[in-house]
């Protein structure tokens, strides 16, 4: 079984920290590790360092490796432009395919928080049973809501597959991107609903096979890639990388799959992908406030005040308030809008405010 890590994204919802060329996987949000550093550390209570690979992009790659010292540097692979899911994890099922074309492939995010690295590694290693019975599925991990989340994905569970007291198999009813709050509500009180972290397993030559109905002019580029030799990859994919279409691969491929299996998991997990989701996995004193730095609240709570100049914060009457002070960038935002930082900054291509990306 291999790992992909996927390690290319922008964090663009937790600027102004995550910046294009220092995005939020590469950076310590949560304690002393790095995201990446925290995701691949997971995967090794299970996995050797030859069995994971890592997805980024070039202006990255030095950081990766940096902060992986011991992954093989072939496992790098480093992606010229961004492509989305699709482009990332297929660039590493064509490297997989190469070696192995009935090896089980899984894909997680750099940027995930859970709670108990032992079980989850127990979960995602069950994969491997599962899809030598039924190797024409995919394989999707679901996690049971904890609370009526609008910004993440869901599942909705159909019928029971496999009977087993640890790690029951359902087939997949439908997908739900997004909803409003009221539906998530509904379904976060739902056990028929699932939150979709995007941890998703394959055999290598079913997956491609996908590609070839669904995306045939990736599969054709990919192919082009997995047979490409080692001396000569990183030139090839330079090559044919950029003219992939760029789709994420619950757009391009799932949603279209018929086959798909999910495992619901007990484990506590947020995505590390906006302001409100670093406050609700970080200490927070009496109030409920987490605060980086001297501070000196009066009448607050629910807050998460940060500060990188080691100023002294003070807050009077604030509640479910945001504040985030970098070098040269002051953000506040209500929690209930955390999601939306991403649509700020949207802004700043046209106000001439790119220096601050």
């Amino acid at each position: 079984m291999k790992i992909v890590i996927l390690a290319g994204g922008s964090g663009t919802r937790l600027w102004p920290v995550s910046r294009q060329n220092n995005p939020k996987q590469l950076q310590s949000i949560l304690g002393k590790d790095t995201l990446l550093q925290r995701t691949y550390k997971r995967m090794r209570l299970g996995f050797s360092a030859k069995d994971i690979l890592v997805a980024t992009g070039k202006s990255h790659d030095a950081s990766v490796r940096k902060q992986l010292s011991e992954i093989p540097k072939k496992n790098v692979l480093v992606e010229p432009v961004k492509r989305d899911s699709a482009g990332a994890i297929g660039l590493a099922a064509s490297r997989v395919h190469a070696q192995n074309p009935e090896e089980v492939l899984l894909s997680v995010h750099a940027d995930s928080w859970i709670d108990d690295g032992k079980r989850f590694i127990a979960t995602v290693k069950s994969a491997e049973s599962i899809l030598k019975k039924y190797p024409n599925h995919t394989l999707m991990f679901g996690i049971k809501p904890s609370y009526p989340e609008t910004g993440y994905g869901y599942i909705q569970l159909n019928k029971k597959v496999v009977h087993q007291k640890n790690n029951p198999v359902y087939s997949v009813k439908r997908f739900i991107e997004k909803p409003n709050l009221a539906h998530a509500q509904k379904f976060a009180a739902d056990n028929k609903y699932l939150w979709n972290p995007g941890w998703f397993a394959w055999r290598v030559d079913v997956l491609l096979s996908h590609y070839k109905k669904y995306l045939p002019k990736n599969y054709t580029i990919l192919k082009r890639i997995g047979h490409a030799p080692e001396s000569g990859l990183q030139k090839t994919i330079n090559k044919e990388f950029p003219k992939l279409k760029s789709i994420a691969i619950d757009y391009g491929i799932h949603e279209k799959l018929k086959k798909l299996l999910v495992i619901p998991c007990s484990l506590s997990w947020a995505d590390i992908g906006h302001w409100r989701s670093v406050s609700e996995m970080s200490k927070k004193d009496r109030d409920g406030n987490t605060v980086a730095g001297e501070s000196v609240l009066l009448d607050s709570s629910n807050n998460l005040l940060m500060s990188s100049s080691k100023k002294l914060i003070t807050a009077v009457g604030v509640n479910n308030l945001v504040m985030i002070e970098t070098d040269g960038v002051i953000l506040l935002v209500h929690k209930d809008r955390a999601q939306d930082v991403r649509e700020l900054i949207k802004q700043f291509k046209s106000n001439k405010l790119k220096n601050y990306l």
